[in-house]
């Protein structure tokens, strides 16, 4: 994969987006007429937050809520990550695993024109899957001070200079 591939060349056109004053109800019908995972949340037509299908089960279907009284804005994530279209690929799809995101809003401008998703990310860069598995392992390796010898002696403590 090229470094210098757009997202504007990836991404959906488009965004299917909700009012933050709709019911939990509402957005569940419009994610499922659309056969979509997530929304993009407006206030007056901007953005102002995201809500997706993992929104709605655990902080309202297993809270006991009734979806009919839970607003998007009660629930809406609102760290929203925005790309620009012109913005390359490798960084948003770094930026969307470092934080464990699976959409991202794309601007242009002022203007909402579309979103990249974890999967048009995938279609377009099937390496990257690899490449995170090996970012994440990396990450949680160990840290040099978190190894443990276990031939060193009792009671050592390896962080204390000896004189």
């Amino acid at each position: 994969m090229s470094d210098k591939v757009e997202i504007r060349e990836v991404m959906t056109d488009g965004v299917i987006a909700i009012e933050k004053d709709q019911t939990i109800t509402e957005a569940a019908e419009i994610l499922e007429d659309e056969w979509i995972r997530g929304l993009v949340v407006v206030d007056n037509g901007e953005a102002v937050g995201i809500i997706v299908c993992r929104d709605i089960v655990y902080q309202v279907v297993k809270e006991g809520l009734n979806p009919e009284e839970v607003t998007v804005e009660d629930i809406m994530s609102t760290d929203l990550i925005v790309a620009e279209a012109d913005e390359y690929l490798n960084e948003v799809a770094m930026a969307m695993a470092k934080n464990n995101i699976s959409r991202v809003p794309v601007v242009e401008g002022d203007m909402l024109t579309g979103i990249v998703t974890q999967s048009d990310i995938l279609r377009a860069w099937p390496g990257f899957a690899e490449i995170m598995e090996e970012e994440v392992n990396r990450e949680n390796a160990p840290k040099p001070d978190e190894y443990v010898d276990d031939n060193m002696p009792e009671g050592y403590d390896a962080d204390v200079e000896e004189e």
